[in-house]
């Protein structure tokens, strides 16, 4: 094997809401079943190509953070982009704030498509067909309502290596 030239190697981070453990850990046991590497259940909000270099946006998010109470969220229906992506729905208006707040706060350029807020549970990867879900495959306490208290930035060191939590940014009032 060929070693990796480590000046190729680029740290990617992305800013997310994550599910409370029990929720967190029936997707995750999903999203293995069905083929998904790493599963870290998550609600992208700016994904790794908006997220500016170097640090000094992390002012930015801990700001919106500190302005932001905790609100509802529901895990709705599963549905599809093309057949590319299996996904939850995510329900509440707070998501969608938050996510507006952030592309303020980040000055990120405009979308070409709108956001639309959703948990990733299945990719279609090199002609593998994208997973079916049934609706008997998710346990119904996922769909069970949860406030979200705090904001997560997700960061991996390279491009083979798993996304982990490198720090919060709790909302306000969040315990």
């Amino acid at each position: 094997m060929v070693p990796r030239d480590p000046a190729r190697l680029r740290t990617s981070s992305y800013l997310a809401l994550v599910p409370p453990p029990r929720v967190r850990n029936a997707l995750a046991e999903l999203m293995t079943q069905v083929g998904t590497r790493d599963p870290a259940p998550h609600v992208t909000l700016v994904a790794p190509p908006e997220v500016p270099p170097g640090g000094a946006w992390l002012d930015a998010v801990r700001g919106v953070a500190a302005a932001t109470a905790p609100f509802p969220i529901r895990l709705g229906e599963t549905s599809s982009f093309d057949d590319r992506v299996r996904f939850l729905v995510v329900e509440g208006d707070g998501v969608y704030r938050l996510r507006d707040a952030l592309e303020g706060a980040l000055e990120l350029a405009p979308r070409v498509a709108p956001f639309v807020a959703h948990l990733t549970i299945a990719v279609a990867h090199h002609g593998h067909p994208l997973a079916t879900l049934d609706r008997e495959s998710i346990p119904s306490f996922v769909h069970q309502p949860f406030v979200v208290e705090a904001l997560e930035l997700l960061t991996r060191a390279g491009p083979a290596v798993a996304y982990v939590r490198d720090r919060s940014f709790p909302f306000a009032g969040a315990p």
